[in-house]
């Protein structure tokens, strides 16, 4: 059985107004970079519970002088599996923009859903 995640085209959509279309499309192609290893902590726990799926909508800020994702947390939780979630963070605060942006820009909505897919 094939696994499916999905991070929203919006990734980006909760940049603070005035942010710079350069900067948030970097963040946008660092947040989809974590697909893979988002959807390989998705697979893994579906290993524990097959009827695992649900929305994460997480929210973040970049940090201005070393362009690191911080201050990541969730929204919203429908998992609600502690191993999910602590795994879907750390791949997460693994980001790092290019070049940092030079001031701190806050992302509030990064819908990610997950659900099991037949091939």
């Amino acid at each position: 059985m094939s696994k499916h995640l999905a991070i929203a085209a919006l990734l980006v959509s909760g940049c603070a107004s005035g942010t710079d279309p350069k900067i948030r499309n970097e963040i946008g192609a660092k947040l989809s970079s974590a697909q893979t290893p988002i959807q390989a902590c998705y697979q893994n726990q579906l290993y524990v519970n097959r009827k695992l799926r649900g929305m994460y909508v997480v929210q973040l800020a970049v940090n201005g002088e070393s362009g690191a994702f911080t201050d990541i947390s969730l929204r919203r939780d429908e998992p609600a599996d502690p191993v999910l979630r602590f795994c879907v963070i750390a791949q997460l605060a693994k980001l790092r923009l290019d070049k940092p942006p030079g001031k701190r820009i806050e992302v509030d909505s990064i819908p990610i859903k997950f659900e099991p897919s037949n091939p």
